[in-house]
């Protein structure tokens, strides 16, 4: 017995004498954490860092569930550091001297444990072991208390804030309590957080411009833009408050009331897209929304977090002077992808050869035509000159097309050609030459005669076996009156 007495007295002296421990600034009411590094009859020693030491009341460990043992990690309360760093887990007042451990208590900032008796006018009534005070409804918690029966009975730590009228008006708070919490909390989690990290986060609510996601103890913002490679007008249309989410931290900075600002993305979590595959080809017909019209096209949203442009010559035939004036963000749209560029990212599209494409009837249509001299095809005029008309071939590559020349029009629509034929005008033409730059000559000409000719011939009866005779022949049964 006298040997651990000597020991501790020793332990004491030494802790005591070390002027780091005595320098090292711990203040009342602090909760702090360390390892247990001895345990005696009556205390219990913890190393807090730093060569700091606190020594506990080892009665406090009495009820525990698991026996207290060296090398555990605790967390305390600091009581007092006046004959060292004196830790608790909190006080209950009770007893003749509840008053003044009350006192003591709030001189300390030390929490002291009560329950919640019963809801008064303005806030509730505080029951300290025999010992009442009163809690503002204001200072029972964080947010705004609008239930304030759901606290009736429960056990909280509260701060002692005034103690008036020896002892019979007592004012109470928890919501400091929880606030210092908080703030414990905020700067631990601030200490790990850097830009790029990823973490886990809740979503604590929604606004119209992003998502406030909680990292344990400070709030961060997934700006709308930011959710989903998918484009979306709200957050509610992926996230709900409550949820769990993972997301990576882009920035880390402070308002102007030096509060942090943290901004988060969940986008740039998700696959890209383009090192997956878009999912189709050139050529390709697809359907997507529009994301958003400029002066030299329509954006269109072809895959989650993927855009293709839609220039503005490629919307219709008739020439527009704004995009808005036929289309509006939000609208679905067939489009035909003309190019994909993995390199760069771009997908140029056209609504006008999707168009076209869809009205050329598939039944009677090779799966792949030819480009070569004596083809018939189907064509749109896309522009009208005093020369001819530029005709765009859709039933080849996209953007093929050819010169017309006037003098291979039909006879019949050879005068004023700008009055018989209007942009987007469908047509058939026939191939007669190719030049060594790959450049089309077409004619209507030709398929007329052809078919002239035809009818000609079936007029003459070829292929039948019968001919037109002679004319004796057409008049012999012909009677004059």
């Amino acid at each position: 017995m006298l040997e651990n007495e000597t020991k501790e007295e020793s332990f004491a002296e030494l802790l005591e004498a070390n002027p780091q421990t005595r320098d090292r600034k711990f203040a009342p009411g602090e909760t702090v954490s360390g390892k247990v590094i001895k345990i005696s009859k009556d205390t219990v020693f913890v190393d807090l860092g730093g060569k700091s030491e606190g020594i506990a009341d080892a009665q406090e460990f009495l009820k525990e569930d698991q026996p207290l043992k060296e090398g555990d990690w605790i967390s305390m309360r600091v009581a007092s550091v006046r004959d060292g760093i004196l830790l608790t887990k909190g006080i209950k007042a009770q007893g003749e001297d509840a008053l003044e451990i009350l006192r003591d208590a709030r001189e300390n900032l030390i929490p002291v444990d009560g329950r919640v008796l019963a809801v008064k006018k303005g806030g509730f009534e505080i029951d300290f072991s025999g010992t009442h005070a009163f809690c503002p409804l204001s200072q029972i918690d964080i947010p705004f208390c609008e239930r304030p029966e759901e606290h009736v009975g429960a056990k909280y730590p509260f701060r002692i804030v005034e103690i008036k009228e020896k002892g019979r008006n007592i004012v109470v708070s928890r919501r400091v309590l929880l606030e210092e919490e908080r703030e414990k909390r905020l700067r631990e989690t601030l200490a790990k957080l850097y830009p790029g990290l990823e973490c886990e986060g809740r979503v604590t609510k929604l606004t119209n411009f992003g998502a406030f996601v909680d990292l344990g103890g400070v709030e961060g913002m997934v700006h709308v833009s930011e959710i989903s490679r998918k484009r979306i007008g709200h957050p509610s249309e992926i996230l709900k408050p409550g949820q769990e989410v993972r997301v990576k931290v882009v920035k880390i900075g402070t308002d102007q009331e030096t509060s942090p600002k943290i901004s988060l993305s969940m986008k740039t979590l998700e696959p890209d897209p383009w090192e997956k595959g878009v999912g189709f080809e050139e050529g390709e017909i697809i359907r997507g929304r529009i994301s958003r019209l400029t002066d030299f096209g329509a954006f269109v949203e072809v895959a989650a977090g993927v855009d293709g442009l839609v220039h503005i010559s490629e919307i219709g035939y008739e020439r527009i002077s704004h995009p808005s004036k036929v289309l509006h963000e939000g609208d679905w749209v067939d489009v035909l992808v003309l190019g994909i560029d993995s390199k760069a990212h771009r997908i140029s599209l056209s609504i006008k050869e999707a168009a076209i494409k869809k009205r050329i009837p598939e039944e009677g249509i090779p799966e792949e035509i030819r480009l070569e001299v004596g083809q018939v095809l189907r064509g749109i005029v896309e522009e009208i000159k005093p020369y001819g008309l530029f005709v765009r071939l859709p039933e080849l590559k996209p953007k093929t097309r050819g010169l017309l020349p006037v003098e291979e029009l039909k006879e019949s629509e050879r005068a004023d050609i700008k009055r018989k034929f209007t942009k987007g005008t469908e047509i058939r033409v026939e191939i007669v030459s190719i030049d060594e730059k790959g450049r089309l000559l077409l004619s209507q000409r030709t398929i007329e005669e052809r078919r002239d000719r035809e009818d000609y011939e079936k007029f003459l009866g070829k292929g039948s076996g019968k001919g037109l005779g002679t004319l004796g022949d057409l008049f012999k049964d012909l009677k004059l009156g």
